[in-house]
């Protein structure tokens, strides 16, 4: 290996362990919000606003796992429209194929493996966003079932105020992850290289 390619290589080392190290947070991200959700729905019986509070939770872990994921897609992009080009061009042979396999895969072809049944990374993305953006709204509204009968008068002001703030949050994470979903697909194509 010439000493520019040892430098790619240390190069590639380096960004599969960042993304390996963003996959693994988006997992632990999600499975915190699974076991978050059980905690404080039991805690909801003894903690007045522990709904409202897991809502807002649910929606700060929604936006870091996005965090994460775009990382993930920008490290992938990276080394297949950057490093794997140069990587070829100095080796003269084929290296880091793997995307290029994963998205050439079709069932024209007996020399290729059969088509996946779906290429659209937006699949994960879209079922981890209902794990994620459904239970707030449900958990603001049953916050709101279980404590407006009990309160009274002025009482109600902090509780509509509060849901609001629960609300807008969840609604901001929404646009986000609207934004990020849309970015995801444009860096999906722009990486197989088509318009």
């Amino acid at each position: 290996m010439t000493d520019a390619s040892d430098i790619d290589k240390a190069e590639y080392d380096s960004l599969r362990a960042e993304s390996l190290f963003h996959q693994t947070n988006a997992s632990a991200i999600f499975g915190l919000n699974l076991v978050g959700m059980g905690v404080g729905i039991t805690a909801s019986s003894k903690i007045d606003a522990a709904l409202l509070v897991l809502a807002v939770i649910s929606c700060v872990l929604w936006l870091r796992y996005c965090d994460h994921l775009m990382a993930v897609f920008r490290i992938a992009a990276y080394l297949n429209r950057h490093l794997r080009p140069r990587l070829v061009a100095g080796l003269g042979e084929p290296v880091l194929d793997w995307e290029n396999f994963l998205r050439s895969a079709g069932s024209d072809d007996r020399t290729r493996m059969p088509r996946l049944p779906s290429a659209d990374s937006r699949i994960g993305f879209i079922v981890a966003s209902l794990g994620f953006m459904l239970p707030p709204p449900l958990l603001c509204a049953t916050f709101l079932t279980q404590r407006w009968s009990s309160e009274q008068g002025t009482a109600w002001t902090p509780l509509v105020l509060a849901t609001s703030l629960a609300v807008l949050m969840w609604m901001y994470s929404m646009g986000r992850g609207y934004q990020v979903m849309r970015w995801i697909r444009a860096t999906d194509r722009w990486i197989s290289g088509s318009p």
